[in-house]
């Protein structure tokens, strides 16, 4: 390992970009903790609303479905309704 020393210009151009990228990064914190806080609120709201719904189920869900919707297609032969 080769030990370079630094001319005092040189040493405050890094001390400059040391301190641009610190400032950056600390921005980019503070834009992440602003997300993280907008998806906490939503996720309570969701919460919420899901708690404040029936828990009765859906009418639709408990219907049987017509043939021609259903993933297998419609019956074939003997079963099909007439």
């Amino acid at each position: 390992m080769r030990i370079v020393l630094l001319t005092p210009e040189q040493a405050a151009a890094v001390t400059r970009y040391a301190e641009s990228a610190r400032a950056w990064f600390g921005r980019l914190l503070d834009l992440f903790r602003s997300l993280a806080r907008q998806v906490a609120r939503a996720g309570i709201a969701i919460a919420e609303f899901l708690r404040r719904q029936d828990a009765a189920p859906l009418g639709a869900a408990t219907r049987r479905r017509p043939a021609w919707m259903s993933p297998y297609g419609p019956p074939t032969g003997r079963h099909r309704r007439r």
